[in-house]
């Protein structure tokens, strides 16, 4: 179950449909992936994606269409050239990880590359220890590591997977000019 800041959290954004950000409509891929990766995904609505996006709309997301989501919250593009691009909730940042979308399947077969793009490792250690997702979460980790937390399966729960993404990219807004290692004391949550 999620944690009760979470829970909190969620009552304040409520349910209502996306504000602004990228437009995440039907094309989420569902149910597209082998088998053994198939844990290494979540599949929210497109009104969730698109909800919980709200958070990251100075990251410039125009013209990215949403395709997938990993376990941990992070967001897969389609970019108009065909190419891929990843937003990552821990580093904050959106990366091209892949020319074409068959490339990255390819890339996926690869353990190191499934560690990298998916946190395989602490995804799988999760699900053993009995963390497994509900629909509408997603795993993250009690503090987060750009906030000093550690990046361990000790430290990963479950939440909710709007309530994660649009709090991330907030934290990440806040602290993207600050210099390497700052001491950070204080970070502001809102609704917006």
């Amino acid at each position: 179950m999620a944690n009760s800041f979470s829970r909190f959290v969620f009552s304040i954004f409520g349910t209502s449909g996306p504000k602004s950000g990228a437009s995440a409509e039907q094309g989420l891929v569902k149910g597209a992936w082998p088998r053994d990766l198939q844990p290494l995904f979540i599949e929210p609505s497109g009104k969730d994606v698109a909800e919980a996006l709200d958070g990251w709309t100075w990251i410039g997301l125009d013209g990215l269409e949403p395709a997938a989501v990993s376990a941990f919250g992070d967001i897969f593009f389609r970019a108009a050239d065909g190419s891929v691009k990843l937003l990552d909730m821990i580093e904050g940042r959106l990366t091209p990880v892949s020319g074409t979308w068959s490339e990255l399947k390819t890339q996926l077969n690869d353990a190191d590359r499934q560690d990298d793009l998916l946190l395989a490792g602490l995804v799988m250690a999760a699900r053993r220890k009995g963390l497994v997702l509900d629909a509408g979460q997603c795993y993250d980790f009690k503090k987060p590591p750009v906030l000093g937390g550690e990046m361990s399966v000790e430290q990963m729960e479950k939440t909710f997977f709007v309530v994660k993404v649009h709090i991330a990219g907030q934290i990440h807004r806040q602290i993207k000019d600050l210099p390497q290692g700052t001491k950070i004391n204080k970070v502001t949550i809102s609704d917006r």
